[in-house]
């Protein structure tokens, strides 16, 4: 791969230097040589400079391998060991709500979203029926379904809302949920709701905000 890349590089440039070469080339004429070195032979040098320059630049920086498919991220062998240990507790006792609570967000910060999903599901089911389980068993499903709001992410967000009605996180994601549901004024009645309740930053509640911004803009504009 890598001579294939400078194959063509090499091509490249060597054609960059005929395409604006030749033609002066077939202009010359041998009665008025002067002219051809106080005019052409710049351009010629620049031409030359232009290919040269290429293939010194990617000999400095270029690389094949960034066309390459992105690797999965690296994981520290600890939390590997970790995370096996885990799951072979759960395969012992599939009904441990903690085990499950514990290596649901593990599974989601990997980007593992279908264990994720599962683990999320589990705990909920097995006893630990809270917010931050609604809340991760959503985020998980809205990734599995890449960014589309179904059935299961509106159960999940406004079970989280039910369950954390003071956590901005859970808030961010109920009111996108019903945004995209096209349920505009309760979104807006949530969030003001919420802003006029809590005592957040201007930094932490800008996410809220923007979101009211839009809703605002699409109520002015009916």
């Amino acid at each position: 791969m890598q001579l294939f890349f400078w194959f063509s590089i090499i091509l490249l440039s060597f054609a960059s230097f005929a395409y604006i070469s030749i033609p002066i080339f077939l202009r010359f004429n041998a009665t008025a040589q002067y002219r051809f070195f106080s005019s052409r032979l710049p351009i010629l040098l620049g031409a030359a400079c232009l290919g040269l320059g290429s293939i010194g630049l990617y000999a400095y920086i270029g690389n094949s391998a960034f066309l390459s498919s992105p690797q999965n991220a690296v994981i520290d062998s600890k939390y590997v060991a970790i995370i096996e240990q885990i799951e072979a507790h759960l395969a012992q006792n599939p009904e441990d709500a903690e085990g499950w609570q514990v290596v649901a967000p593990t599974y989601l910060s990997l980007n593992q979203p279908k264990k994720a999903f599962e683990a999320f599901a589990n705990a909920i089911k097995f006893g630990n029926s809270n917010g931050p389980n609604w809340l991760g068993l959503g985020k998980s499903n809205l990734i599995i379904n890449k960014g589309v709001f179904g059935p299961m992410t509106k159960v999940a967000f406004t079970k989280a809302q039910e369950k954390s009605p003071d956590d901005i996180e859970t808030m961010y994601f109920y009111a996108t949920m019903l945004q995209n549901n096209g349920e505009l004024a309760e979104a807006k009645s949530a969030i003001n709701a919420f802003i006029a309740s809590h005592e957040f930053s201007a930094e932490q509640m800008q996410p809220l905000t923007q979101i009211l911004d839009t809703l605002n803009q699409a109520e002015a504009n009916q």
